[in-house]
């Protein structure tokens, strides 16, 4: 499953007082993110993603994502087994003018694989296990 989010950050943002976004996202693994951001931010805008108030993009520290002028697809393998189910963007803009945006797909894998209807299927009795009772 696909996720994405593409966000303006305001000129002047600050570093001690980020702009913030909420990405909701799936249970599963998160196996790649693909990111971009215009030539014209520069290093001005810089982002980060936290799961749960621990940072996992970028890998290391309280670091910041900036300068991903072409789309960048970093892979990954990040278990999201808790909820709520939401990343957690932090970003600041140093330009005085003008707003910059940030692009951030990411791909989640399912928890568990999706099994296809088959001919014959008993949906009454995934239905009754899915939402107990009967059906």
């Amino acid at each position: 499953m696909l996720f994405k989010i593409n966000c303006h950050v305001p000129a002047n943002t600050a570093v001690a007082a980020p702009d913030f976004q909420k990405l909701s996202i799936a249970k599963g693994r998160i196996t790649q993110w693909l990111l971009q951001m215009p030539e014209e931010c520069a290093d001005l805008m810089q982002f980060r993603v936290e799961y749960h108030k621990t940072q996992i993009l970028p890998f290391s520290g309280s670091t910041w994502m900036y300068a991903m002028f072409e789309p960048t697809v970093l892979k990954d393998d990040i278990e999201i087994n808790d909820g709520p189910y939401n990343l957690d963007i932090f970003a600041f803009n140093l330009d005085d003018r003008y707003s910059h945006e940030y692009n951030i797909y990411v791909n989640i894998e399912p928890a568990e694989p999706f099994e296809a209807a088959k001919p014959g299927f008993d949906f009454k009795s995934a239905w009754s296990k899915l939402f107990g009772g009967g059906g």
